[in-house]
């Protein structure tokens, strides 16, 4: 559908469905205009309060603003505390539909002093609700979780169930944006105990986070409060949209469009920049730049720092693709310095990546090494939290299920009870009956008793089973994660190695064969933080990287030795799964302590075959062994200390244990018809996965 005829619709359906509350409000705003001239003092600012409520209900801002102000000089000259708070909350709420953050905190804060004043704790409460929302979008997280902690402790105090459910819901969601998830899981669980519809937004939005999209749409189906239900629409196009599933993302971002455009026209930025991003996946950057464009011209007039730098970002990535080297350079660097003044480490990590990207494509490469020491430091950092974090969250929900299970058990058991002492007095009962109703009352007691032995002992089966299955699905999860954190732990360590290897290839030789040794080290370098990102990858991009590392090492070593990778049999490599770096170090031994003590050229095989439905890596060298390699490392060497293969080991066990196989690493001494040692020969068995 064309843009124009889209907005002419949405234009007719906002006419339509408001056309009838427009015609209540009005008659209101009529009647109390023509009260207004005859009232004086406090029923005079009630009025003018009154009329800036009707005015912003139709969303006429600016002459809800002008009553709100009216009423604010007025009870300020009258001392009339609760009128003077009302005004002031009246333009931070409209304020807030605007967006415009700075003025509505200012507003707040100053309907908060007056409400004290008037020890009015019900409006108060609304008060202090908007201020956490309206700081939380100026990304204070601290301030704003206060704000709604001291909104909680006075709808406690009103014993407001309703409130309270709404400001854990808040608390959940705002921890859950600064990346404090087992804290969000806990006040989102809060939340539902007093029946909030936002905890399922926020519980949503958790499992997002680590992956689960499936659980996460479940959670935003359960959603019934009609404004709430269209604010999910956006996490329901996030969830889609991780999964590239870009047209049924597109679908609810245009729905909320739709919908969302009749709570507020000031809320169509967010979907713009989303729909941004989807259609910059999609390779239409002319459409991706409209939506962006359009959505950081509105928040950046909102003061909304956290949207401005998500969109800076997809900004520079859009130019980046366009070719437009200089214009992602200066978004990129905004959203850099936006980042840094908020601390919003994420943001600063592919902020660094993107012009890492950029002045490495410039041949830049002072910059791009400068962006890309950066981006690799921070990045080993996020990894490991954000692993620790999701271990963290899978630990506290499993602890809820557990519990569930157990509150669940305890009350099947006092149902147990109370129907045992239904039948208890039942049987006193029929005690006072003659003698052949107490014989059959004896019969129907026995088979009674016997399927209640049976039924309890079903039920025991069940939750039995229930736990052995969850418990399994734990231990998969933590497995998966795990896999995760040692991949994190492989990256840091063979970029060590290469830049070591360029260190003292640099000090050795001259700057022709330098520049060619770090042309190349950059491009393995992509291809590795490329490769890191997924859990398996392409058997041909596992050879492609093998082959540029081994490129690297003979160069090195002035061809020293020779190398070969052979593919058996018609193997599609393309299709081929396997885990990233899990050739490389075996091929780094054999380089580092089987040929480099070699006097004469060595040589280097690899070989690939699939045999019985497991694919074999063989890894053949003709070097000095195994005994004599193990002879000459005991001697100190302080360049080189090789922890591969042990976090590689670990990883083949991992898999083993994920995929219920075999997989194994054998390793097998050469030797010549004297006996003597002369090479190594390496097999990695493992399963055959395909895409």
């Amino acid at each position: 559908m064309p843009l124009q005829t889209y907005c002419r619709f949405i234009i007719a359906f906002l006419a339509f469905f408001c056309q009838n509350i427009c015609y209540a409000q009005q008659n209101k705003i009529d009647s109390l205009k023509k009260a207004l001239p005859g009232l004086n003092g406090k029923k005079q600012v009630d009025c003018l309060n009154d009329l800036s409520l009707a005015y912003r209900n139709l969303r006429i801002f600016h002459a809800s603003r002008t009553f709100a102000l009216q009423a604010a000089v007025k009870a300020d000259q009258d001392n009339y505390w609760l009128g003077g708070g009302e005004a002031y909350y009246n333009l931070a709420a409209t304020g807030f539909e605007v967006r415009d953050f700075a003025a509505v905190e200012k507003d707040c804060r100053t309907s908060i002093t007056f409400f004290n004043k008037a020890h009015n704790s019900t409006q108060l409460t609304d008060a202090y609700v908007l201020l956490g929302q309206t700081i939380w979008a100026q990304s204070k997280f601290d301030q704003a979780k206060e704000a709604f902690n001291k909104a909680n402790q006075l709808f406690t105090q009103l014993r407001d169930s309703t409130g309270i459910g709404r400001t854990y819901s808040l608390i959940a969601l705002l921890e859950e944006e600064r990346g404090k998830y087992e804290q969000s899981f806990q006040y989102a669980a809060k939340a539902l105990k007093f029946g909030d519809g936002n905890a399922f937004a926020a519980l949503g939005q958790l499992y997002a986070d680590v992956g689960d999209y499936e659980t996460a749409l479940d959670y935003y189906a359960k959603i019934r409060d009609k404004d709430l239900k269209v604010y999910s629409y956006l996490k329901v196009g996030e969830a889609y949209y991780l999964q590239n599933k870009y047209d049924s993302a597109i679908y609810y971002y245009k729905l909320f469009i739709k919908d969302g455009g009749g709570i507020s026209r000031k809320l169509l930025p967010k979907p713009y920049a989303l729909l941004g991003s989807v259609y910059l996946k999609l390779r239409k950057y002319d459409t991706a730049f409209f939506y962006l464009n359009a959505a950081l011209k509105n928040f950046k007039e909102e003061h909304n720092r956290n949207w401005t730098m998500r969109v800076l970002l997809e900004l520079g990535r859009t130019f980046k693709e366009t070719g437009d080297v200089n214009a992602a350079i200066k978004n990129t660097r905004e959203l850099l310095n936006a980042a840094e003044q908020s601390g919003a480490r994420q943001y600063i990590l592919d902020g660094n990546f993107l012009l890492f990207q950029l002045y490495d494509g410039s041949q830049n490469k002072d910059s791009a090494y400068l962006y890309l020491k950066n981006y690799t430091a921070l990045k080993s950092q996020i990894d490991i939290d954000v692993s620790a974090r999701k271990l963290a969250f899978y630990k506290t929900s499993n602890e809820r299920e557990q519990a569930q299970l157990k509150i669940d058990l305890l009350n099947k058991q006092r149902q147990l009870q109370q129907e045992e002492l239904k039948q208890t007095s039942q049987q006193r009962k029929f005690l006072f009956i003659g003698l052949l109703a107490l014989m059959l009352f004896g019969v129907v007691m026995v088979r009674n008793m016997l399927l209640k032995k049976r039924n309890e002992k079903h039920k025991r089966e069940l939750v039995e089973n229930e736990l052995r299955i969850q418990k399994l699905e734990t231990k998969k999860q933590l497995g998966e994660l795990e896999m995760q954190v040692l991949r994190t732990q492989m990256n840091p360590h063979f970029l060590f190695n290469s830049l070591n290897s360029i260190n003292r290839f640099i000090l050795r030789n001259n700057s022709v064969q330098a520049s060619e040794y770090l042309t190349k080290f950059s491009r393995l370098v992509r291809m590795i933080l490329q490769n890191s990102q997924s859990k398996l990858i392409t058997l041909e991009q596992e050879l492609e990287s093998l082959a540029l590392y081994l490129s690297l090492e003979a160069l090195r070593f002035d061809d020293h030795f020779s190398y070969k990778i052979t593919v058996h049999g018609d193997l599609d490599v393309s299709m081929l799964k396997v885990p990233p770096l899990i050739i490389q170090p075996y091929t780094e031994n054999a380089v580092w302590h089987g040929l480099m003590h070699k006097d004469e050229k060595g040589e280097l095989h690899i070989e690939v075959l699939v045999e019985h439905d497991f694919l074999y890596l063989k890894i053949t060298d003709d070097g000095v062994g195994r005994e004599k390699a193990c002879s000459l490392t005991h001697k100190p060497d302080p360049i080189h200390r090789s922890m591969g293969l042990g976090i590689t080991s670990q990883r083949i066990e991992m898999i083993q244990e994920a995929n219920s196989q075999d997989p194994a690493v054998v390793i097998n001494d050469i030797v010549d018809i004297a006996g003597n040692p002369c090479g190594t020969e390496v097999v990695l068995k493992l399963p055959v996965i395909y895409d």
